[in-house]
């Protein structure tokens, strides 16, 4: 019996897995990166329509609770799947600031890719091509014409190509031609520039620093960080300036500050495109204000209860805009009006309720012994508009509009118009057990502080004047404070992001501006015959049947070329 003959079954070797490759692979697929961003995209759309948790309010665990009790009202039980996925604090999510690292290492990997393929295609082009190409090209064109493949290469040179004779076979001849190949690093150079615009904004957000600070003049030094240590720098303003020209209006903002850290001091001015740069920080004027006013508030018993700038936080009041003209032609009173009381009207709501004021005026401010007349000025808001009454002891009650004046028995009294001014509730005020309000006044008499509620009247200070209230307290007005807005920051990411601005406009430049050529070409006998390579939306097909009409070429042109 015959031995059986056995023979053993190929193996199937299957390669083996390669998960650096895989993921490599992944990073620099289109469709992944494209879902990358388009992710990005739908996170922040989310972080707009969607309630942020405030700045000052994310470090703070009782605030942060309180403020998602009050979206509760809003979404319901969908408020705690909110916060869950962060969707509340889109902008400072761990999974955010994982999602733009996943997309700065994408556009690493790919631009990376692509550097190896471009400085080969740059350096090491394809310089030969089969004959079928001539025929297949997208980019072609043939014609018969005389002078050989010399005629060819003088007019491609002529046209700033580099032209190469790659093969001579009998009556054949093959060129190669290429015109600005370095062109094609300037789709890499956008790419780069991608890169390098995702790394910058990464520096500023992880490395970068950046708070706005309002210093009074007179407040003196002031930290810039929260946390004391080696590295706390100190900002004092010396100076708060804006610049008016004769028309009024505001021509210059600049601020000549201090700043310090440990035993080094730096002098500088700052305005809002010429920040002063100290320790690696650019400080930007950002604001100006004056609405602050320097009081100093002596206790009884001569401790110093309050001595530094008050600060209005932009809290105003509503009052009528008057001036006043004796009967000598004497201006006695230009500008708002504080409020002095209230009437409350005939019924318990605010809705009738009349602010207060009253206007001294002399018949001629520059005779002694004239008789002084108050005219009592009152004023609501209907309607979005302010109604203004004047009355005195020779004026019934009389309605005025703005710009309407009357005459009265002093002179002449006229409403400008509504004016804001400086107006704050303070409940704390040393020497006002139940709060005082405080108005600030700049009218043609000076600057003027009014205080009410220390005692039963009105306290009126003027710059540099004093009052003492009945309980002891020394209230002095020393002057009004102008203060400065500073914008404060460290960007280590803005070189990246300019860098990166340039180049992507020197990259989109190249890209769409240079025109990258790149031909093959056979010259047999008296016909040659063109294949290129070039952005298909490029007419370079005409281009070359133009060259062979001035190579003398019959049959070059086509009825379309010359359109």
């Amino acid at each position: 019996m015959a031995a059986r003959e056995t023979t053993s079954a190929p193996r199937l070797q299957g390669g083996s897995f390669d998960p650096f490759r895989v993921v490599w692979t992944l990073l620099c697929n289109v469709k992944f990166a494209l879902l990358l961003v388009g992710f990005a995209g739908f996170a922040c759309v989310l972080g707009v329509l969607l309630p942020q948790v405030p700045t000052p309010m994310r470090g703070n665990p009782a605030a942060r609770s309180a403020w998602l009790e009050l979206q509760r009202q809003q979404y319901g039980p969908f408020t705690t799947l909110l916060d869950r996925f962060d969707l509340f604090d889109v902008f400072y999510a761990p999974w955010f600031y994982g999602l733009w690292a996943l997309i700065v290492v994408a556009v690493t990997v790919c631009t990376v890719s692509r550097f190896r393929p471009t400085a080969r295609a740059v350096h090491h082009p394809q310089r030969v091509v089969p004959d079928r190409y001539f025929d297949t090209a997208h980019h072609r064109a043939d014609f018969s014409h005389r002078g050989g493949a010399e005629a060819v290469e003088r007019a491609l040179r002529r046209r700033r190509y580099s032209v190469e004779r790659t093969k001579t076979e009998a009556d054949v001849t093959y060129l190669f031609a290429e015109r600005y190949p370095w062109a094609t690093y300037g789709t890499f150079l956008s790419h780069l520039a991608l890169l390098m615009l995702l790394i910058g904004g990464l520096f500023t957000v992880f490395a970068g620093f950046a708070r706005v600070m309002v210093i009074a003049e007179t407040a003196g030094a002031a930290p810039v960080f929260d946390r004391p240590g080696p590295n706390q720098m100190f900002i004092e303003v010396m100076d708060a300036y804006r610049g008016l020209d004769d028309q009024g209006n505001i021509v210059d903002y600049h601020s000549m500050i201090e700043v310090r850290r440990g035993t080094e001091v730096i002098s500088c001015k700052t305005t809002v495109n010429d920040p002063c740069r100290a320790f690696g920080y650019r400080i930007h004027q950002a604001a100006w204000f004056n609405d602050l006013a320097k009081i100093r508030i002596i206790a009884p018993d001569g401790r110093i209860a309050f001595d530094q700038p008050l600060d209005f936080n932009n809290e105003t009041t509503t009052v009528p805009y008057m001036a006043f003209t004796d009967l000598a032609g004497n201006v006695q009173y230009d500008g708002p009006l504080p409020q002095l009381a209230t009437d409350g009207g005939l019924t318990d709501g605010r809705e009738d309720d009349f602010a207060l004021s009253v206007l001294g005026t002399l018949p001629d401010r520059d005779r002694s012994g004239t008789e002084r007349r108050d005219y009592l000025v009152g004023w609501r808001i209907v309607e979005g508009e302010l109604r203004v009454v004047v009355s005195g002891p020779d004026l019934a009650p009389r309605d005025l509009k703005p710009a309407e004046e009357v005459v009265v028995a002093t002179g002449r009294l006229r409403y400008a118009g509504a004016a804001i001014i400086p107006a704050i509730q303070i409940d704390d005020m040393p020497g006002a057990p139940d709060g005082a309000t405080v108005q600030m006044v700049q009218s043609s008499r000076g600057t003027a502080l009014i205080i009410s509620g220390v005692d039963d009247d009105n306290v009126e200070l003027a710059a540099g004047a004093e009052y003492v209230s009945k309980d002891g307290y020394i209230y002095r007005f020393e002057r009004p404070v102008e203060a400065s807005g500073l914008d404060v920051r460290r960007d280590p990411g803005d070189v990246f992001i300019w860098v990166a601005v340039a180049m992507a406009l020197v990259g989109l430049g190249i890209t769409f501006y240079v025109p990258r050529r790149r031909l093959w070409v056979k010259v047999a006998g008296d016909r040659t015959y063109f294949a290129g390579i070039a952005e298909r939306t490029t007419r370079l097909g005409p281009e070359l049947r133009l060259m062979g009409r001035e190579l003398g070429s019959p049959d070059a042109l086509r009825p379309e070329d010359l359109e």
